[in-house]
């Protein structure tokens, strides 16, 4: 069943609030900090830790964070500048920094040689995959792992004469499976800047609308190519989130 754009928002903020142990949506001003021991748990798809994790929404600003942490972040709490706090904290714990994008409506309805990909399609993306990390020697994983994603419906890939160039694929979630779904793009070098990650990434979105779910999209903070890739099919901002990492 298609999703409609107040189910969009709702999810986005329900998923974030994860993140942050508290609601997004009932924080509108100042820092609040929360401590919650989903800070100390891997995150699934992750593979780590987010054990501080703080959200910047306008005027309000979440800092979430592991029990373990809780004497130091207690000396920080007269802290009211969230950009001081940001840069205190950034100077004991190295963070991460992220745009969080929040998907609007549908703006690309022309996906040209983007299509969905289907377990027959298993060479042409073992090929796509080595060229784009050949740094991966072991990948006795990887066929199992596309003909799960493809079962779903999950990989959309741009082709050109056989050739798989871009891929949309849809990494595990940590929360919410099934209810939103990140959208990862990955283009071959030589096929950048030709719009393909677009229309792929596009496919992807209106197939997830399609089947009640929700887009979703985050990247490095410093990322331009990939928020105005985002804004190009119908993403806008939402917040900024700041991670220290942890195994």
């Amino acid at each position: 069943m298609k999703i409609d754009a107040r189910e969009i928002k709702k999810r986005t903020y329900d998923y974030y609030s994860c993140f942050c142990g508290v609601g997004v949506s009932n924080f509108k001003h100042g820092i609040q900090f929360v401590c919650t021991d989903e800070r100390s748990r891997i995150l699934k798809g992750f593979g780590c830790k987010y054990s501080i994790y703080i959200l910047c929404k306008e005027d309000a600003c979440i800092v979430s964070y592991s029990p373990k942490y809780q004497p130091y972040f207690d000396e920080l709490t007269q802290l009211t500048d969230v950009m001081e706090l940001i840069a205190t904290i950034n100077q004991s714990y190295p963070l991460k920094a992220y745009q969080l994008m929040e998907f609007v409506e549908e703006c690309v309805f022309d996906y040209k040689d983007a299509r969905m990909l289907k377990r027959d399609d298993y060479p042409m993306f073992e090929t796509f995959f080595k060229k784009a990390y050949p740094s991966v020697s072991e990948i006795g994983w990887l066929k199992a792992y596309f003909e799960g994603k493809v079962d779903k419906g999950f990989f959309f890939g741009y082709i050109i004469v056989d050739e798989l160039v871009a891929l949309c694929d849809a990494p595990d979630m940590p929360y919410m499976e099934g209810y939103i779904q990140h959208t990862g793009i990955v283009t071959l070098p030589e096929y950048r800047r030709k719009g393909y990650a677009k229309l792929c990434a596009a496919l992807a979105t209106h197939h997830h609308i399609q089947s009640g779910i929700v887009p979703q999209w985050e990247c490095a903070l410093d990322n331009v190519a990939s928020i105005q890739v985002a804004k190009s099919i119908g993403y806008k901002e939402f917040a900024q989130a700041f991670i220290f990492e942890e195994s």
